[in-house]
């Protein structure tokens, strides 16, 4: 530009024409600088997606001691409303209408599902940051730290669940496989760099530029935009689909479900509904492989299918497909076998197996309990009266 002062060649350039970029790596200011306020919520998530380093600094700095476990806590908190709604709405219901002890546990079952990984990283990172600190070693300082080096773990988990759950779309193996290895080596390389501020001192005094901290809330908003969507999709999920979420009540309707069946080859194929079963009794039998009295209920439910050919015994095998056909080839069982989850199993109160769900012609549950314990003959000739 015109304006512009020319430089002779071979000078050096003035400080005052190349603009100083931000330090790439957290330094101390001076004793006698005023401090800044650190980045507020939104602007530290942020930070650890574009600058870990900052985050890993802010979240070690002990004017907030003890603020990063508080971060995590919020972001657990929002992650969950926005990929596990149905299922605490779910454990809501259950708890009002049904039994609050059993309410508890489902939604007990959600988080434990949900958070297991997030918090057992917690525990094994802050102590490996502890250890790692050497001298300057501080459990607070290495727990906050740890705390920081977890938030890649939520990002990954709400980004995939917000997205399959919008499309509608279950993620294939592979696809969980590789988002898992990114959750993991992104949180492995927050871990391995959280070891710096570690071993600092603990009187740092820490002033985040704004080139740093604008493009941080940027990305922080970014999340919460993508937790927005979520409960979004969330909340149009549990008002459009209560049926859905309608928890088993004996002499209630039962829960919708459609289910693929497993073939031959141990491999999912077409579904099973319970609407195409209507106008028959039912007879739905949730069992696991591992499971000993699942597999010594299972003889009497295939003589009693076989007795009752007006009868749909359905069993609803939860962990191995393939394990579960080959099973059935081997013994000669005929009943009908499909591949369930943690979904119906909570819409069907199956906290513990065998469980098995008696179901009339007009769809209202008649009877629950395990089929070594129940009278099949008396409860289907019951159904006829």
């Amino acid at each position: 530009m015109a304006d512009e002062p020319e430089i002779p060649a071979g000078e050096p350039v003035p400080a005052a024409v190349v603009p100083a970029a931000p330090p790439a790596a957290p330094p101390a200011a001076p004793p006698d600088a005023p401090i800044a306020p650190l980045p507020g919520f939104v602007g530290r998530v942020g930070l650890a997606i574009l600058h870990p380093r900052w985050a890993l600094a802010v979240g070690g700095d002990r004017r907030r001691a003890g603020g990063s476990g508080s971060d995590l806590l919020a972001l657990i908190t929002i992650v969950l409303v926005a990929t596990q709604l149905r299922g605490l709405v779910y454990a809501g219901w259950i708890a009002i209408s049904v039994n609050g002890g059993l309410g508890g546990r489902i939604a007990a079952t959600v988080l434990t599902q949900a958070l297991t990984i997030e918090l057992g990283f917690l525990v094994v990172g802050a102590g490996l940051i502890y250890v790692a600190a050497g001298k300057r070693r501080e459990l607070g300082r290495a727990f906050d730290l740890a705390c920081v080096a977890a938030l890649p773990l939520l990002f990954v988990d709400l980004a995939a669940s917000v997205v399959t759950f919008a499309a509608g779309v279950e993620p294939t193996p592979a696809l969980g496989w590789s988002l898992s290895g990114l959750a993991y080596a992104w949180t492995g390389v927050l871990l391995a760099l959280a070891i710096g501020p570690a071993r600092a001192a603990t009187a740092r005094r820490l002033a985040v530029p704004d080139a740093i901290a604008r493009p941080g809330r940027r990305a922080g908003w970014l999340v919460l935009a993508v937790a927005l969507v979520g409960v979004g999709v969330q909340v149009r999920y549990v008002t459009s689909n209560p049926d859905e979420l309608r928890p088993l009540i004996d002499g209630g309707p039962a829960p919708a479900f459609e289910l693929p069946t497993i073939t031959a080859e141990g491999t999912l194929g077409a579904p099973l509904s319970l609407a195409s079963l209507a106008g028959k009794p039912v007879v739905l039998d949730f069992w696991a492989t591992w499971c000993g009295p699942c597999l010594a209920s299972m003889p009497i439910l295939d003589a009693f299918g076989k007795q009752h050919p007006e009868v749909a015994v359905v069993t609803i095998n939860l962990d191995d497909p393939a394990a579960a056909r080959k099973l059935f080839t081997t013994k000669g069982y005929t009943l009908q076998l499909v591949a369930g989850g943690d979904d119906i199993s909570r819409r069907y109160n199956a906290v513990t197996i065998p469980h098995t769900v008696v179901i009339d012609r007009a769809g209202q549950v008649r009877k629950i309990g395990s089929a070594l314990d129940m009278d099949l003959e008396d409860t289907i000739a019951a159904l006829a009266k």
